[in-house]
């Protein structure tokens, strides 16, 4: 009985702030009881408002001065197109967030599971995925006042907002392309696949999170120029 006990479930509502501040607490009750589409779906509301709270006159801006680096001018009929821009990008948004936490979870769970022969189930990566994703979903709302006061919709914070001095080019590409939000998110999913697996070392699995994250940077950080 007093083993059950130890791993009674959290509400949603608390898992929502303790995995800011106890996320190892929240993935104990994880491996007894996974649950991950609550905190996904917060997670994608979240993101739906990131966009939504930018005046879709800064998207309209922001698609003519794509046009002008292209060499051409924004055709007028968009022009008017900022709401309707906007809610596309909602939507894609939401649906590439679902999406990409189930393929994370699933390399996740090959990587962990298959390969190293750990302990976790799918829905058990899913759910930790589903969590520490949250925080960036947090993270972009927090950055929307930023956003509107620099005109820019696509702005993160990231490690080369840290270094201003440094040149436009792939360095300084991939420099921007590992967000904050996102490396501390990945060291929480460390912790919840340590969690998961006590055989797993923090060590171990913070390398694996933050080397995919830069891998991702410098392999997406070609196309960006």
């Amino acid at each position: 009985m007093e083993e059950n006990e130890t791993h009674t479930s959290i509400s949603l509502p608390t898992r929502l702030w303790k995995v800011f501040l106890s996320p190892g607490e929240v993935f104990e009750s994880i491996k007894s009881e996974p649950s991950w589409f609550g905190v996904l779906a917060v997670g994608a509301v979240l993101i739906g408002l990131s966009i939504l709270l930018v005046p879709a006159e800064i998207w309209v801006q922001t698609m003519r001065e794509q046009a002008a680096q292209q060499g051409r001018e924004l055709p007028a009929f968009m022009a008017s197109a900022g709401p309707a821009f906007r809610l596309v990008s909602v939507i894609s948004a939401v649906v590439f967030w679902f999406i990409w936490a189930f393929i994370l979870a699933g390399l996740v769970t090959f990587v962990f599971s298959f390969l190293f022969g750990g302990e976790g189930r799918y829905s058990h990566y899913l759910s930790v995925v589903s969590h520490s994703l949250f925080i960036g979903a947090v993270g972009a709302v927090l950055l929307v006042p930023l956003k509107i006061v620099q005109a820019d919709p696509s702005l993160t914070l990231n490690v080369g907002t840290f270094l201003p001095f440094l040149q436009e080019g792939y360095a300084f590409r991939v420099l921007k392309l590992l967000d904050l939000f996102g490396l501390w998110g990945y060291a929480v999913m460390a912790l919840g696949v340590t969690k998961i697996d006590p055989r797993r070392g923090m060590g171990l699995a913070l390398s694996f999170f933050w080397g995919f994250a830069v891998v991702f940077a410098l392999v997406f950080g070609v196309f960006g120029g």
